[in-house]
């Protein structure tokens, strides 16, 4: 008969026992293949309590073969004693590793009562990675159902049916975050970078840094002079529909700086309505933009206020912005890099001017046509790379 004991033990060791130092018995019922907690709390527990000549009866519908079994039961003296105790440290061990602290607990019962439907993208992504019980609910199909409602209603988008399997609604919520990153919509939650260069030429002893000046001299003798590349950023910033008239704000920043600086100006923003847009926003870097200027003040003179629409259809979006040198219409094809990211990727499509005199100038992307195979027309100049997303998590909830 099994005595209360065996319940408490079978129900700590319901899972396969860990390897560790156990007795002569356990481990004759590893290599008979018996693993199962619940049925070696039993064996046990029906062998101490059983006379000698039982125990081949008892250990035959479990263990095969029962040799190694019947020899530790024989020649180990105690060996059942030690099993129990071993048995009770492993039971021990499971519990200490399973107990959930006050902390971990609240946290678990706070995610679904609001947490997550008050965060945004990157902090339900890092809550989903605590533990087991976290990511059941940052996956929750309710959560990401209501977060698609409201995405597909802020960009006038067509809500995508509920995901099936044979024709069901599914259950599965592992699927609806799939759904609601597959949209293809403006991203609010970060910055468009796109990573500009070109080479120029030098002439010898004419570089801004004396010391390569000094270099070129030694080495060259004074004569001649040679290529540099000289590196800058092109960044767009998408702003959320106006909360007062719905309009679509676009910053965009054309510099050298590090690209730390420009983000937090770009992030801090400016006031869409009042800035005052650059005297030349494109063609030239300007005053004091050298690559270590990192002074917010000139960089917030030189960002480019603006407004964007989003055409779904054609999965365009087109900024357009004034300044003192002309009209400035900047048009993108918005895609999605990959099947684990969402809508990060600007490519430039055309990029026009109207200035004073109402002449529309195109500038040169510097890309082949398709049928040409692609690619630069010059490997010395890039001046329009495709822009990449870089989400920033201080901004999340605009997205």
């Amino acid at each position: 008969q099994v005595v209360p004991r065996t319940l408490e033990l079978a129900r700590c060791l319901a899972s396969p026992v860990p390897e560790s130092a156990m007795s002569e018995l356990l481990d004759a019922f590893d290599d008979a293949g018996l693993v199962d907690g619940e049925t070696r709390a039993f064996l046990v527990e029906a062998l101490l309590n059983a006379e000698a000549a039982d125990w081949a009866d008892i250990l035959e519908p479990f263990v095969s073969p029962i040799d190694a079994a019947l020899a530790a039961l024989r020649d180990v003296p105690g060996v059942l004693e030690r099993s129990l105790r071993d048995m009770d440290r492993a039971a021990a061990e499971k519990e200490k590793e399973e107990e959930v602290s006050p902390l971990a607990e609240f946290f678990l019962k706070a995610l679904p009562n609001g947490v997550l439907r008050s965060s945004g993208l990157h902090t339900i992504a890092r809550c989903g990675q605590v533990c087991r019980a976290a990511r059941v609910h940052c996956s929750e199909g309710a959560l990401w159902e209501s977060r698609l409602e409201l995405l597909c209603a802020r960009w006038s988008l067509p809500q995508p049916p509920p995901p099936t399997v044979g024709g069901v609604a599914d259950a599965v919520a592992s699927i609806w975050p799939g759904r609601y990153l597959s949209v293809l919509r403006p991203r609010c939650d970060g910055i468009y970078i796109g990573h500009c260069k070109f080479k120029r030429w030098v002439r010898l002893g004419h570089h801004q840094d004396l010391r390569k000046n000094a270099e070129q001299l030694a080495m060259k003798a004074g004569a001649g002079g040679g290529g540099e590349w000289l590196e800058y950023r092109r960044y767009v910033r998408l702003l959320p529909p106006d909360s007062v008239d719905g309009s679509l704000w676009a910053l965009v920043l054309q510099d050298p700086c590090p690209r730390e600086a420009a983000e937090k100006v770009l992030i801090a923003g400016v006031d869409p309505r009042t800035h005052a847009n650059p005297a030349k926003s494109e063609g030239v870097l300007g005053e004091g933009a050298v690559a270590s200027a990192s002074d917010p003040d000139r960089l917030r003179k030189r960002i480019s206020v603006g407004r964007y629409t989003f055409k779904p259809e054609e999965s365009k979006v087109e900024v357009r912005y004034a300044a003192a040198d002309g009209n400035f219409h900047l048009t993108f094809c918005l895609s999605h890099g990959g099947p684990r990211v969402c809508a990060d990727r600007l490519t430039w499509e055309a990029y026009t001017m109207e200035d004073e005199s109402s002449e529309v100038i195109a500038f040169n992307l510097g890309r082949l046509p398709d049928w040409k195979g692609g690619g630069l027309a010059d490997d010395n100049k890039d001046h329009f790379p495709q822009m990449q997303f870089r989400p920033k998590v201080v901004a999340e909830h605009l997205c």
